[in-house]
């Protein structure tokens, strides 16, 4: 008689988290709110559940971290800087803010004070590719750009 596979309950949590993330990924954009959960195919928001959360940050993940600068220059254009981060092993979401947080002040201080208009950042949990055009689109539409500069420098938010 064939012996039955010994049931495993994190790893089939994880299995559900992968099914469940699929084409999922999560924005922020600093001074426009919390995090969001965003449909990769329709760019649009979706609505966090409690259990959503918790397949998020209590399951260890292989993130891909889309960080970018944005910021608008003299003649009015607006632009970016932008940098891909790929954890080459899986860990929780709660161990990569510090790593997160260097490299995001990195491309900060690489950037124009002047210019410097807002900074966001795209997730997935899991091995993603990120297109710039892409990206770009998502963290407009949670306000990236959403931002007015006054001639002192001053930057003010366009959403009230």
């Amino acid at each position: 008689m064939r012996k039955r596979k010994a049931h495993n309950s994190i790893k089939t949590a994880e299995r559900l988290a992968r099914q469940k993330l699929k084409h999922t990924a999560i924005g922020c954009v600093a001074a426009q709110g919390p995090c969001q959960l965003l449909d990769l195919r329709t760019q649009k928001p979706l609505v966090m559940h409690p259990a959503t959360f918790q397949l998020i940050s209590q399951l260890r993940h292989q993130w891909t971290v889309y960080i970018a600068v944005f910021g608008i220059n003299v003649f009015g254009k607006h632009y970016s800087k932008s940098e891909e981060i790929q954890v080459t092993h899986p860990q929780f979401q709660r161990d990569m803010v510090e790593t997160l947080n260097t490299h995001h002040k990195k491309l900060v201080d690489g950037f124009n004070p002047n210019h410097l208009l807002s900074v966001g950042w795209l997730a997935t949990p899991y091995i993603y590719e990120w297109r710039e055009e892409q990206a770009f689109k998502m963290l407009e539409s949670l306000g990236a750009l959403a931002f007015e500069k006054t001639d002192k420098n001053e930057i003010y938010s366009l959403i009230a």
